[in-house]
């Protein structure tokens, strides 16, 4: 009788135990990720680490989804009240400049967003296959294909460096098309037009650099090309006057045919939250990354050019999100 009521008890214990298991996962915090297209880097990385974190042992949940882009996500959590709470998005710091300022593609000024933690920086330059186009200079009167306005990094950002960087006579000289960036590729392969805008991505820390597709697409065409330098002045010049911008050398070598160092206008992805964002929250998503950084580079190319410095390089603490700021503190990083 004994042995069986110890048994009886044993079962009731166990019920009990595996009775609270879904209880403690309910625990956790559902929260929202949203990206950008299905295929692109942000979403790849973003599917990253909604595995880190439902895979790791954190009080919270990610759900991962793709959206429209950008300018959706930035305009999502200015108007849902909600979503602020529960929701993080993929965004540039370029597109959360523009969303400040109201400019295109916002038709009013937004909330700027707070950092989290930066996927990559992105490297923009223009690249030509004329020999007689040697500098930025020679570009007077010539036809440029760049992204469309809304590629912010691709199209937006190259256009302001021409604006701000060089005289208004140069600028108006000038026929741009804003075409996007693929097209912007092949125009220039088929020769549709002088130069065009190229670039990749890279880690800010370490100088290692991935080409960005229609930069391959460019490469591959077996062209005779001319990286041209933006020049350090025409970023700072940028920065000052526009859209802020980090001034980035990339190493000779970092793509083929790139025989010395160029500057170019570095602009930045990761993830973003409003600042109505749960602190805790932040905190916990920053420290997934700080603890994770070598496993995005499991998922995707990008995330072989994520570092821990990297998160946050070039960042001040008032644009880090307060709960991001601790963790990266606790690490030592800032």
């Amino acid at each position: 009788m004994k042995r069986l009521v110890v048994f009886l008890g044993c079962l009731a214990a166990c019920a009990a135990l595996f009775t609270l298991q879904p209880a403690r996962a309910a625990e956790k915090a559902d929260i929202h990720l949203l990206s950008t297209p299905f295929g692109t880097g942000s979403y790849v990385l973003g599917t990253a680490l909604e595995n880190i974190i439902n895979k790791g042992d954190y009080p919270i949940r990610l759900a991962h989804a793709e959206t429209p882009g950008q300018a959706f996500n930035v305009n999502k959590l200015n108007a849902d009240a909600a979503a602020r709470k529960n929701t993080v998005v993929t965004a540039s710091q370029g597109i959360n400049w523009l969303a400040e300022q109201g400019k295109k593609p916002f038709p009013a000024k937004r909330t700027p967003l707070k950092l989290i933690g930066i996927y990559t920086y992105t490297a923009t330059w223009l690249v030509t296959t004329d020999p007689n186009i040697r500098s930025m200079a020679d570009l007077k009167g010539k036809r440029i294909a760049i992204g469309r306005i809304p590629q912010v990094i691709w199209g937006y950002e190259p256009d302001a460096m021409l604006r701000c960087g060089f005289d208004d006579a140069f600028y108006k000289s000038l026929k741009i098309q804003f075409v996007g960036t693929s097209e912007a590729a092949t125009a220039l392969i088929n020769g549709q037009v002088d130069a065009a805008a190229i670039g990749g991505y890279m880690d800010p820390i370490t100088g290692k650099f991935s080409p960005a597709p229609q930069t391959v697409e460019v490469l591959a065409s077996g062209r005779n090309l001319i990286h041209l330098d933006w020049t350090r002045q025409v970023v700072e010049n940028t920065a000052a006057k526009d859209i802020k911008l980090f001034p980035f050398e990339v190493p000779a070598g970092a793509v083929e045919g790139l025989k010395t160092p160029i500057w170019i206008g570095a602009d930045l992805h990761g993830v973003f939250a409003h600042p109505e964002f749960p602190e805790e929250y932040a905190y916990v998503l920053a420290k997934a990354m700080l603890e994770n950084i070598d496993a995005f580079a499991q998922y995707h190319a990008l995330g072989g050019l994520m570092s821990r410095a990297g998160l946050v390089k070039g960042f001040s603490p008032e644009a880090i999100h307060p709960g991001a700021l601790r963790a990266y503190k606790e690490a030592g990083i800032l």
